[in-house]
C-alpha cells in the first residue's frame, strides 16, 4: 500500500470500517469477496473497498455519511450507523475527501483520498 501522511490509529478505523462492513452485509449463499485498491490521483492517494455483499440503494448515498443512519439493509445484525460517518470525519480531518458509488443488483464500492508523501 501506498505511504500518505496520517495518523495511524484513526486510519486502521478508516481501512476496518468496510471491510467489517462487507462481512457483516454479506450474503450467505455467495463467497465473501473484499477488494482493496490504491492509485495515484494526482498528488493524492486514492484507497478503494468493494465486496459482493448484499449492496445498497443508490439513492441512499446522500445520507450514508450522516451520524447514527442506519439505512435500509437486509443485515439481521444491526449496527450504530456511526462506522461511515466516523470514517468521513477522520478522512477529513485528514485533509482527504470520501465517497460511495454503486449501482443496481451490486454492491457499493467506497473510496478515499489522502495526500500522498
Amino acid at each position: 500500500m501506498p505511504t500518505v501522511m496520517a495518523d495511524s490509529s484513526p486510519l486502521e478505523r478508516v481501512f476496518v470500517n468496510p471491510i467489517g462492513n462487507a462481512v457483516r452485509c454479506r450474503r450467505p449463499e455467495v463467497p465473501l469477496e473484499v477488494g482493496v485498491s490504491a492509485e495515484w490521483r494526482g498528488d493524492r492517494r486514492e484507497f478503494a473497498a468493494a465486496d459482493n455483499g448484499s449492496g445498497l440503494d443508490a439513492g441512499c448515498f446522500d445520507r450514508i455519511f450522516e451520524m447514527f443512519r442506519r439505512l435500509p439493509t437486509h443485515d439481521p445484525y444491526g449496527g450504530t450507523g456511526i462506522g461511515l460517518a466516523a470514517r468521513k470525519r477522520i478522512v477529513e480531518r485528514h485533509g482527504g475527501t470520501v465517497r460511495g458509488e454503486s449501482r443496481p443488483g451490486e454492491s457499493p464500492t467506497f473510496s478515499f483520498t489522502l495526500p500522498a508523501l
